[in-house]
């Protein structure tokens, strides 16, 4: 069960990091001349929260609650970041 939903995080992880790829694509109009800060940083955070839910996923594969409870409690910081700077793109 622990490994289902290690992976279960780690896919919407991965969903979300996806999502941030296609919102730095598709909302830069074609053409425009640079795209504007927050949509560059938005990526950029969803990458970074990236490795912070694969360790956490490893972490809870293995049974660490405490350090697995740890990272998901960055990773949710990270991750509410990156809702925010989507919405300021």
């Amino acid at each position: 069960m622990r490994r289902l939903l290690a992976a279960a995080l780690f896919a919407a992880a991965a969903f979300a990091t996806w999502l941030a790829w296609i919102a730095y694509e598709v909302l830069c109009e074609e053409g425009c001349a640079g795209r504007p800060w927050p949509l560059v940083a938005q990526l950029i955070v969803a990458c970074c929260g990236l490795p912070l839910v694969a360790f956490a996923a490893v972490a809870i594969a293995r049974g660490g609650v405490r350090h697995a409870r740890r990272l998901i409690v960055a990773a949710a910081i990270v991750y509410l970041a990156w809702a925010l700077l989507l919405i300021a793109a």
